[in-house]
């Protein structure tokens, strides 16, 4: 739980909360918890708090991302023997064959997949329906869309502030309006390519998955998933 609230995820709003959800749902699965995958691992903080919670699994840690790959290999370097760390990147479906064999028994993925257009999200989430052993779940942590534009406004209002608190809490002199700049209203804010949590819950509805639900939501921050049935 310390590492996951640690540097940027720390000034989210629920970053604990949408932590503890994620990991009841895997506790709550009729299944043990053995092979893991992180996909759009990033430094790898949710492999690594699954991990923790369950101590004899495994887990796979994928991105595409030079950076965030030697950030996820530094994390695990002491434990070579429970993480791979793999080059993926899952705009294509050729991305399942660098993976190393076989299926999982939990897939998670943390505020990544909304880079893909809608099409390409639903084509994926069929791919980790295939990957998941009977029973497994899926679980996204995950950036989604608004309702319409005040929505939108709130949930933005939000995170300046939480993001302006957790910089005040570290010592920063940064001002609100540096931090919306920096953080929320970023260049490279375009490349977020939102779809509502009620849309993405229907694909994965439609390609099979059960018990299917939005486990926690706070404007556009939601935790949603399912499970392969058994």
């Amino acid at each position: 739980m310390r590492q996951y609230l640690e540097g940027v995820r720390g000034a989210i709003p629920l970053a604990a909360e949408q932590l503890d959800v994620l990991l009841r749902l895997c506790r709550g699965l009729d299944r043990p918890v053995g092979r893991l995958l992180d996909l759009g691992c990033g430094d790898g903080v949710l492999a690594a708090a699954l991990l923790e919670a369950f101590p004899e699994a495994t887990a796979v840690a994928a991105d595409f991302s030079p950076t965030m790959l030697e950030a996820a290999r530094t994390r695990f370097a002491a434990m070579p023997a429970r993480v791979d760390v793999v080059e993926i990147d899952y705009a294509s479906p050729a991305w399942r064959e660098e993976l190393p064999r076989g299926r999982y028994d939990v897939i998670v993925s943390g505020f990544s997949i909304h880079h893909q257009p809608d099409g390409r999200k639903r084509e994926l989430y069929g791919e980790i329906f295939g990957l998941l052993e009977p029973g497994g779940l899926f679980a996204n942590v995950e950036h989604v869309s608004s309702a319409g534009a005040w929505g939108q406004s709130l949930a933005e209002e939000h995170l300046v502030d939480s993001f302006h608190a957790y910089q005040q809490q570290l010592g920063s002199a940064l001002s609100r309006e540096e931090v919306a700049r920096k953080f929320v209203y970023r260049d490279d804010k375009d490349a977020n390519i939102l779809a509502p949590v009620e849309l993405q819950c229907g694909w994965l509805r439609e390609i099979g998955f059960e018990d299917v639900d939005c486990f926690l939501k706070i404007y556009e921050l939601a935790v949603f998933g399912g499970r392969k049935p058994a």
